[in-house]
């Protein structure tokens, strides 16, 4: 494992925003990532291998608050999750540099304990039998995040929390969804790209994040949506909070060229072919009554634009 994984990190770029941390970890199978603060959700009882690549490696500790870590070789781990549902921190610290970083380890609820189309009171509705031409990320999940009031602030990443990916729909809590890291670390990559441009953006309004599928289909959309998958966002720059897209462009109003911003910033990205894996779904959307104008994104694994 460890040969196969160094041999992704020598190949892949890694697109998460600027960090000070002196070490990167990749999850089994996955992407490399150098935030300080992160998210990884597994099942219950189940296990996971991570690999912790840095210079100083006799001096990285790994602890967590539940589950079990155990040291498999030199740089690669192991972490055990419990039974219960919920979110636990798998902190990971660097006592050369003194650096650390905390992961939200998200031990899912199993789709396996809903009751038709609910899960603890919470509709969700049926995802499609079928696959989407066969590919295996239209399968069915195999769990939901489950959010609460007391983890709904929870910070997935340095500039994401947990709510922002609520469905829209009315309910009590809990409430489930689904979240991809894949589509965090874009995400993330878009805020580093525009701060690099001489901005000073603090998050991405998600206007939509998941959505159930029966919220979906409510709503009239597409069957296979990417929202009902977990890997989809429309997303625009809002910090200010007047439901105006932010004058990323300095011309004295919010306006489409604003939004074309991240579209050629996502657009750019696509082209890498070393980022092929991140590739997925753009559309462009202007401004109605009910909203500013927006981009939507995601991470289908091939290009689709409009």
């Amino acid at each position: 494992m460890r040969t196969l994984i160094i041999i992704i990190l020598m190949c892949v770029s890694i697109i998460a925003s600027a960090s000070n941390l002196d070490f990167k970890l990749i999850f089994e199978g996955e992407d490399p990532v150098g935030l300080e603060r992160y998210f990884h959700t597994i099942l219950p009882e189940s296990n996971i291998e991570f690999l912790i690549v840095t210079e100083n490696s006799g001096s990285i500790i790994v602890s967590c608050t539940k589950g079990k870590i155990s040291s498999i070789s030199e740089g690669v781990w192991k972490y055990e999750s419990p039974k219960e549902c919920g979110n636990y921190e798998l902190r990971i610290e660097d006592q050369t540099n003194n650096k650390t970083m905390i992961i939200a380890m998200i031990v899912l609820v199993p789709r396996s304990e809903m009751k038709g189309e609910y899960l603890n009171g919470y509709r969700i509705g049926n995802y499609p039998e079928e696959n989407f031409k066969g590919k295996p990320n239209y399968r069915k999940p195999t769990g939901f995040i489950e959010v609460t009031k007391e983890n709904k602030d929870l910070f997935i990443s340095p500039h994401f929390q947990l709510k922002q990916f609520l469905c829209k729909q009315e309910s009590g809590w809990p409430k489930y969804i689904l979240l991809h890291p894949k589509l965090i670390l874009k995400l993330e990559y878009v805020i580093s790209a525009l701060n690099d441009g001489d901005n000073n953006v603090k998050t991405l309004f998600i206007m939509s994040g998941y959505r159930t599928p029966y919220y979906n289909k409510a709503i009239g959309n597409v069957k296979f949506s990417r929202h009902i998958f977990g890997d989809a966002a429309d997303i625009y720059v809002d910090d200010n909070l007047d439901s105006v897209f932010d004058d990323l462009n300095k011309d004295g109003k919010g306006t489409m060229a604003d939004a074309l911003i991240i579209h050629e910033i996502i657009n750019n990205y696509d082209a890498n072919p070393e980022n092929e894996h991140f590739v997925g779904g753009m559309g462009k959307y202007n401004k109605n009554s009910a909203h500013t104008y927006f981009i939507h994104i995601d991470t289908r694994g091939y290009k689709a634009r409009w």
